[in-house]
This record gives structure tokens, C-alpha cells and sequence, in this order.
């Protein structure tokens, strides 16, 4: 990350040789001395906080390596996953039962194409040995239940795929497989799971770097001796951030959209959900930026807890496959918390906790947090005696 200006000296790029400054110290230069106005309560003016914000706003896209880490790697991430699972996961054709008349059942065998049979039945009872699935339209016909074979998961993808093509159209899926355990689905686990890492290393790689840096060269110290009050100076970082965070979830919805994993309604909850991930992560973010002392430590250690929090937290790898007691336990960390409240909002996502109670426990976790951030926020690096 390169240096900022404090005033003292020109600003240097990461080859150490005179370049372009920074836009921290061009908020630092463009508030005024002590001396200037105040609003009541002395509180900054908002022209300042726009300047501290354009000069937080200039710090983050001069960072290549945090928006990469941030926006890119996340990308090319869900590329990844996407590419192993259209290679690993079982396609048709299956053999499906369903409950219905003959022609349903020849419109979902047409839809399914591959050369996947479907059979008629009276009653889900009459349902032969060896079927993938069994669907089962619901009294109001508002949606299909669908027993599947554990061994077939990829079947319930495949009917939500042939839905629109049918006299279904617009009818939800509520799967179960024999063995009582919903059927895993790979889009509604990835999509979520991406956008968590996303966020988290918005809040590590580009937040707690970039205050650390800021710190140990001496840019907060100097934005302390302008008008602006600390919780403004602090809270400049939060614009780009946020707005960063708000394409990423655009991003993300616009995947689940096209997949039809998301509703309108449920993007009102993703966006509330995000929200409160934002704020959890954000205080993470803050609370090492505020007390580590070197940038290259900091690095390190949000190289180290980003693979451990989303392997460990059933984000990008899913608790289902660890022993029930040691996933149970994990499923209450905060993060897995996040991806499980994510996954209520895309259709077929599976899930452990209601998502009142994600919502609660991020909440007073992002709390307690924030209140620690605050309370250790160090604004320098020197050791004091």
C-alpha cells in the first residue's frame, strides 16, 4: 500500500521513489487548521466530511491489491466453484414420479429433456423403487414437495430448471430427501458464500490495511489537528465502503436473479442481511486497523483468518460434511451465522437457525465489536511506556 503525505514530505509510491500523493493527505490539506469554523457542537461541517470521504474514497481505489482481493478474486472464486461443480455434479437423465395426470407428467419429461422418465401416480405411496424424486403438488397448489433419493441431489435443480416449461410455472420447491436431510444445491450455497468473502475482505484486506497504514505513517495523527472531529475522520472511510459493499450485492443479486434463486421480497431481506454483515465485518475490520502497529502484520493476519473463517463457518464449505457435534457448534460463530441468514434469502438454500435469530446474533455481535473497536482504537503505532 503506498505512503501518504503528513505534511512534512512528498509522498511516495511503493517504489519508493517522488510520485502521486495519496487521498488522505489531500483531505488532510484541503481541511483547514483548528482555527476554522465549526458548526454547533462542534461538529464538522459537511463540506469537510465530503472532503475526508473523497479523500478516504481516493485512498481505496489507489489500492490495486484491495479492490483485487475485494471484487476480483470473489469473481474469479465463484468462476471456480461454478466450473467444479458443472464438472462433478450428476446430471440425467433421472426418474421421477409424479403425482398428476399423465400429461403433467409428459410436459415435465419434455422439460427435463436427456432422456429422463417420468411416471403418473394417484398417490405418492404408489411410487416405485429406484426413482430420484417424487413430486407432490401441495393441496393449495402453490408449491411441490419433492422427496428426493440423497444420492440424487442434483435432481431438485433440475425440476426448479424445468419449472417455467411446464404447468408449474411460478411453484416453489420444498425438498427433502429420504433421509431427512435437505438436498444440497450448489448455486444457493455458492452465491451467498461468495458474497460473504467479499465482504470480508472488503472489511480486512481494504479496510483494516488501509487504517493501519494511515496510522503508522502518521496521516490520522495529522487529520486530528484540522476541525474534523474523530468520529467524522473515522467514519470517512465508511462511503466508499459502503457503496463498494452495495455493488457487491448488486452483483451478487443480479447472479441470483438470473439463476432464479432470489424474489423481490427476499432482495429486501438480502439487503438487510448484507447490511448487517457489513457492520459485523466492518467492525472487525476497524477493531485490528485501530491496534495493530505494522500493515505487513496485518496483512498476514487477514491472509490467515480469511481461509479459516469461511472453511470454518460452513460459507464455502459446508458444515454438512464434518461431524454433527463440531458443525453444530460451529454454526453459532458469527460468520456462519451470516452465510446461514444469506442462504434463507435464495430459493433452495438450506439452512440451520431461523433468520430472526441470525439477525439478532449478528446484530449484538457487531455491537460488542464496535464498542471494543472504539475502545482499543489507537491513533498511532508508537508503543507507549
Amino acid at each position: 500500500m503506498s505512503t501518504v503525505e503528513t505534511g512534512r514530505a512528498p509522498a511516495h509510491g511503493p517504489g519508493g521513489a517522488s510520485g502521486e500523493e495519496t487521498g488522505a493527505g489531500d483531505a488532510a490539506r484541503a481541511t483547514p487548521p483548528l482555527d476554522g469554523p465549526r458548526t454547533s457542537g462542534g461538529a464538522v461541517p459537511r463540506g469537510q466530511f465530503a472532503s475526508l470521504a473523497k479523500g478516504m474514497t481516493k485512498e481505496l481505489v489507489r489500492d490495486p491489491m484491495a479492490l483485487f482481493f475485494s471484487v476480483v478474486f470473489p469473481v474469479l472464486l465463484a468462476g471456480l466453484f461454478v466450473a467444479i461443480m458443472q464438472l462433478t455434479w450428476a446430471d440425467g437423465p433421472f426418474k421421477i414420479a409424479v403425482v398428476g395426470s399423465d400429461s403433467q407428467a409428459a410436459q415435465l419429461a419434455d422439460a427435463l429433456g436427456d432422456g429422463s422418465k417420468v411416471a403418473a401416480l394417484d398417490s405418492p405411496r404408489g411410487a416405485p423403487e429406484g426413482m430420484d424424486a417424487v413430486v407432490t403438488p401441495t393441496a393449495d397448489g402453490d408449491a411441490l414437495r419433492v422427496l428426493t433419493d440423497p444420492e440424487s441431489p442434483s435432481v431438485v435443480t433440475a425440476l426448479r430448471d424445468a419449472l417455467p416449461q411446464t404447468g408449474w410455472e411460478g411453484r416453489g420447491i420444498d425438498a427433502l430427501g429420504t433421509d431427512g436431510t435437505p438436498p444440497f444445491e450448489p448455486m444457493p450455497f455458492v452465491v451467498p458464500g461468495v458474497l460473504v468473502f467479499a465482504l470480508m475482505s472488503l472489511a480486512l484486506s481494504a479496510t483494516a490495511g488501509t487504517l493501519v497504514s494511515l496510522r503508522a505513517n502518521g496521516t490520522l495523527r495529522l487529520l486530528r489537528t484540522t476541525p474534523a472531529t474523530p468520529q467524522a475522520i473515522l467514519t470517512s472511510l465508511l462511503p466508499a465502503r459502503g457503496a463498494l459493499g452495495l455493488a457487491l450485492l448488486a452483483v451478487a443479486g443480479v447472479a441470483a436473479t438470473a439463476l432464479g434463486l432470489l424474489t423481490p421480497l427476499s432482495a429486501l431481506t438480502m439487503l438487510l442481511t448484507t447490511a448487517l454483515g457489513m457492520w459485523l465485518l466492518m467492525s472487525v475490520g476497524f477493531l485490528l486497523g485501530g491496534t495493530l502497529r505494522s500493515p505487513e502484520l496485518t496483512n498476514a493476519i487477514a491472509g490467515l483468518l480469511t481461509p479459516l473463517l469461511l472453511m470454518g463457518s460452513g460459507v464455502l464449505f459446508p458444515l454438512e460434511l464434518m461431524p454433527d457435534g463440531f458443525a453444530d457448534v460451529l454454526s453459532w460463530n458469527p460468520v456462519a451465522l451470516l452465510g446461514d441468514a444469506l442462504r434463507h434469502d435464495v430459493t433452495g438454500g438450506v439452512t440451520r437457525h431461523a433468520q430472526w435469530l441470525d439477525w439478532l446474533l449478528i446484530a449484538a455481535t457487531a455491537a460488542v465489536l464496535t464498542f471494543a473497536a472504539v475502545r482499543a482504537f489507537r491513533w498511532d503505532t508508537e508503543k507507549k511506556n
